[in-house]
């Protein structure tokens, strides 16, 4: 699943997706380009991540998150 948080004319660009040997990732792509990956041993604390990312974000002055699959 993928979710943007928008700033203006600027986005990031946020995937959770299942990962290797039952890992959760959260990919973030910056709106630079910058792109990190994050991987969680379950779902639980990718979750707690995916909770702080939204905050901080918002906190910030981004707008979202906006699905699509």
């Amino acid at each position: 699943m993928f979710y943007f948080f928008q700033k203006g004319k600027d986005y990031i660009r946020c995937e959770l997706r299942d990962g290797q040997g039952g890992t959760v990732e959260i990919v973030v792509t910056e709106a630079n380009g910058h792109e990190r990956v994050e991987r969680y041993s379950s779902t639980q604390e990718a979750h707690e991540r995916w909770e702080h990312l939204q905050q901080r974000f918002s906190s910030d002055g981004w707008f979202g998150p906006f699905g699509r699959e």
